[in-house]
Parts: structure tokens; sequence; C-alpha cells
């Protein structure tokens, strides 16, 4: 028995760590988002203010960011890459290799912002990953749920 408890303690104990590591990761890569991401992509955007957003489109004029938000950017991919695994590999040879043929993009998006600067060749694989794990596990919307909110 007293095995038992202490299996069961050191289980626990590997289980807190890696709960623990996953936070510091998960804030590293929103780090990175502010270090380098944030300066074009804005973290998200109230479906009040993407309204007016979309009426100053429609009258012709720039959105008031460089690329679309991070929450717009998360529920896009997962559209097409649902599974962590997928989504984070996609997002870190995007940013790598960027163009608009294997871009996930709604076609007004490459309009208004063009396809993205490579500036992940500048960075490191593990943030890379880091600010790709943030942006999938910091949004929960779906597309179809993200458009229900924020129509287009």
């Amino acid at each position: 028995m007293r095995k038992f408890v202490t299996l069961l303690g050191v289980g626990m104990l590997v289980l807190n760590l890696s709960a623990i590591g996953a936070e510091e990761e998960f804030q590293r890569g929103y780090h990175i988002y502010q270090k380098i991401c944030a300066a074009c992509h804005v973290e998200t955007v109230k479906p009040e203010e993407f309204a007016k957003i979309r009426e100053h489109v429609k009258a012709g004029k720039k959105p008031p960011f460089k690329a679309p938000p991070m929450s717009e950017v998360s529920a896009r991919v997962k559209k097409f890459y649902p599974d962590e695994e997928a989504f984070v590999n996609f997002v870190k040879d995007y940013i790598t290799n960027p163009s608009r043929e294997k871009g996930v993009c709604m076609p007004m998006a490459y309009k208004l912002f063009g396809v993205m600067p490579a500036i992940g060749k500048n960075m490191k694989d593990e943030d890379k990953e880091a600010v790709a794990i943030w942006l999938y596990r910091r949004f929960n919307d779906s597309w179809e749920e993200f458009i229900k909110k924020h129509p287009h």
C-alpha cells in the first residue's frame, strides 16, 4: 500500500509539473505574440467593433489594423486544421514561408492585408511553436461560431 501511495504521489507531482510547464509555454507564446505579432495583429475585436470596421471598409477605407485579429486567424485556421498538432505545424510553416496558395484566409483578407511577411524566418523554432500553441489554445470559437458573432 505504501508503494502505491508513493507512486500515486509521484504521478500527481509529474502531472502538476506538466501542467505548470504547459502554462509557462502558453505564457511564453503570449509574450512572443506581444513582442512580434501584435505589431500587425490585434488579439481580438468585439462584435460591435467588428460591425463598425466592416462599415469603414465598405466605405473604401482601410481597417484600423494591419492584419486580421488573432481570434479570427485562430478560428479560420482551425476550420482547416482542427487538431492542435496539425494547427501548430501549419502556423509554424506559414509564418516562416507564407503564401496565398497555402493560406486559408478569406479572399477579402488578402485584398485588405495581402500576404504576411515571413516573420518566422527570424524566429527560433521553439518560439514559433510557443506562439502557435498560444494561438490554438487562446481562442475557442470554431469558424462557424466566430462568423455568427462577427458577420463579415
